[in-house]
């Protein structure tokens, strides 16, 4: 049953309704529009994942070099990065559910051209209008679930959308490995990209039923449409609402110093989830198992497996980040890597000495353990954080720009991997990436704060504090 909300004055401060929503409960509503939302990981993993098992195929099919295998696969994150930055005025202008049904159609369209492909000048831009697409849900989606939620559930919310990740990877490697099998090698890739429109479709038609961001409307000054959408999450408001501020204008918000350190400590977490290597594993892994000498279809069950475990531990980190916190998490997440790294690199030095009996269990070991601390500490705590700590009047552009740091991260290091991978070998990138998570496990013992049962509206409070104070808030 709704909580209703008995306001008998005839009028209501904005802070007042949004108190009255942050301490609401998470009632089934929730849940459903949370899922919704979050869809759009199921496309972004799906993504993810999907080119990993294809790029097997795709290599010989259109006799790929590696600098045009390193182009396919980090021109999806260059113009994801680009879809989040163009994505991040039309959220604050245009509210948060029309992008959200625009970025759904558009990845449909893409996928379905990508799977047609007849080139791969051709596949390089279909596969990159798809990033668009995602880039563009990435700047949105745990920003849209931040302003609704209750803040002692915000983040199992908005933790759903790296469960959905995580559930779309997972997919895209069993369809890899089913069609892999299933069908001829010339056409099992077209298959794996085209089959990624059936649940954009499915996407779009849930999310015309959701309801816009009451926290937007209210800043737009649509008071009878920000009740109607109260009404839907359980707040029922018959009295006028006393407007809250404006949205702040780009140059004005980047004056202020706690969105700048916003940016600073949510980026650095966002770039070195990158950086230290998870997407070279999701990507790149069946290239690495093919690499070390399995063939197509055990290259991709090779990595299906890590994966299929890490789910396991996405499910627990959703019931934990509200009750652990994000850096309790993302301290524990960090370490694990840079453990597994060292073991991946110990693996690649077995690996060059041709002792493969050691070399595979350890870079297989490294990897299961690798996707668990990530999937617990890292991946769904990044999120969160990217959706909740930005402002509501600036939380488009600026969900944007962390979004976008993101992608850009993400598109330096599959980058660098294939090239360096034939010029190096594979010991010394791991070294590089040991390295990495250690500066990665340092950065969260020294600036990350804990934004654990705070309202998003007091994040401005929380980020206004010195650098060296901000974590000291436990």
């Amino acid at each position: 049953m709704d909580d209703i909300v008995d306001l008998r004055n005839k009028q209501i401060a904005y802070e007042d309704i949004i108190e009255r929503l942050d301490e609401n409960i998470a009632s089934r509503i929730y849940w459903l529009v949370s899922i919704i939302t979050a869809l759009g990981g199921f496309l972004f993993g799906y993504d993810t994942g999907v080119i990993g098992s294809a790029l097997i195929y795709i290599g010989p099919y259109f006799h790929l070099t590696s600098f045009e295998v390193a182009v396919l696969t980090s021109f999806t994150s260059v113009f994801a990065g680009i879809g989040a930055l163009v994505a991040g005025p039309f959220i604050d202008r245009f509210g948060r559910k029309s992008l959200l049904i625009i970025d759904g159609i558009f990845y449909a369209l893409f996928a379905v051209l990508s799977g047609l492909a007849i080139s791969s000048i051709d596949l390089i831009i279909w596969r990159s209008l798809v990033g668009f697409a995602i880039g563009a849900d990435t700047a949105v989606a745990t920003g849209y679930i931040s302003e609704f939620a209750p803040k002692r559930h915000r983040g199992k919310l908005a933790s759903l959308q790296q469960l959905m990740i995580v559930v779309g990877m997972m997919t895209s490697f069993w369809v890899g490995y089913y069609l892999s099998m299933a069908l001829p090698q010339t056409t099992n890739w077209r298959w794996m990209f085209g089959l990624g429109a059936i649940p954009a479709v499915i996407l779009v038609a849930l999310r015309f039923y959701l309801p816009e961001s009451p926290r937007w409307l209210l800043i737009q000054g649509r008071e009878e449409d920000a009740k109607k959408a109260l009404a839907k999450l359980g707040v029922h408001v018959s009295e006028h609402i006393i407007p809250p501020k404006r949205e702040l204008g780009f140059k004005e918000a980047l004056s202020k110093q706690y969105i700048r350190r916003i940016l600073l400590v949510v980026g650095l977490w966002l770039v070195f989830q990158q950086v230290t290597g998870i997407n070279i594993i999701l990507y790149y892994g069946p290239y690495i198992w093919k690499y070390l000498g399995f063939t197509g279809p055990r290259a991709i069950l090779s990595t299906v497996i890590p994966y299929s475990i890490g789910f396991i531990a996405t499910l627990f980190q959703i019931y934990l980040v509200d009750r652990w916190g994000r850096r309790t998490l993302g301290t524990i997440g960090f370490t694990g890597l840079l453990v597994s790294l060292v073991i991946m690199t110990v693996g690649a030095h077995y690996f060059a000495l041709n002792d493969i009996s050691i070399a595979v269990p350890l870079i297989f070991s490294a990897m299961v353990l690798f996707q668990v601390l990530f999937a617990l500490g890292v991946g769904g705590v990044g999120w969160v954080l990217q959706g909740e700590t930005m402002p509501t009047e600036f939380r488009g552009r600026g969900g944007g720009i962390l979004a976008a740091i993101d992608w850009f991260a993400n598109f330096a290091i599959i980058y660098i991997f294939p090239i360096w991978l034939s010029a190096y070998g594979m010991f010394s990138f791991w070294v590089l990436e040991d390295v990495l998570a250690l500066a990665a496990v340092i950065y969260v013992l020294l600036l990350v704060p804990e934004t654990k049962g705070l309202s998003v509206d007091q994040m401005p409070q929380l980020f206004s504090r010195p650098l060296r104070e901000i974590r000291k808030r436990q």
